[in-house]
């Protein structure tokens, strides 16, 4: 009689100290309605500061006796530098997310992020910084060109987003923020797998440029 009251007891400190499985207590569409609430979900900011650059000079050209030339004119130099500081952010729209966006294997929860946007929301010359050399030949640089220099200068910094990294830190980012979501519901982080839908070159950038500024 002694035994068995030792065994049962055994069995029940057993059972007492054993952790309590955690069950997946989600179905996809309360998966999809938590990510909804997300809304837009920011992911990366870039601060850049960038130099831009011009330097021309005055060129003679022409021809004799049917050959070109072209000959750059003494004291006809003109160069600029012109501090310029922008602000790029990246975002993920979860409006869009839907149940095409979740698949299931088992345990595994693979996710499929709707493509990032990226927009330059901030572009800011340093006028006090700008630094210049005009030939006393030469006219001085007009606010049209400070104009074009500073469009060049934002062009420039879009069409290296690719080498930035900045689409990778996103989805890095975006995993971070909604994993928990998805371990509170049952699952464990070794289960869940978030990513695009393709790796993002050159060729993409335009598709995924916002062009409205934000603050």
């Amino acid at each position: 009689m002694l035994c068995t009251l030792l065994l049962t007891s055994a069995c029940t400190n057993k059972k007492a100290t054993e952790e309590p499985k955690k069950e997946v207590l989600d179905t996809i569409p309360m998966l999809v309605t938590q990510v909804q609430q997300s809304s837009r979900l920011y992911t990366t900011e870039y601060r850049i500061h960038k130099i831009i650059t011009h330097d021309d000079e005055m060129k003679l050209s022409g021809s004799i006796m049917k050959k070109d030339f072209s000959v750059n004119l003494p004291l006809g130099e003109r160069r600029i530098a012109i501090p310029m500081d922008a602000t790029l952010k990246a975002y993920i729209d979860m409006s869009t997310f839907s149940e095409k966006n979740i698949q299931k294997d088992g345990k595994k929860l693979i996710v499929t992020l709707p493509d990032p946007k990226i927009v330059l929301t901030s572009t800011k010359i340093d006028h006090k910084g700008v630094k210049e050399y005009v030939a006393l030949t030469r006219r001085n640089f007009t606010d049209a060109e400070l104009t074009s220099y500073e469009a060049q200068g934002r062009k420039q910094i879009l069409n290296a987003i690719p080498q930035m990294g900045i689409i990778q830190q996103a989805q890095e980012s975006a995993a971070r923020q909604l994993v928990p979501i998805f371990t509170t519901m049952g699952y464990k982080d070794a289960d869940i797998t978030i990513s695009f839908r393709k790796k993002f070159t050159l060729h993409d950038l335009p598709s995924l440029l916002d062009t409205r500024k934000e603050g």
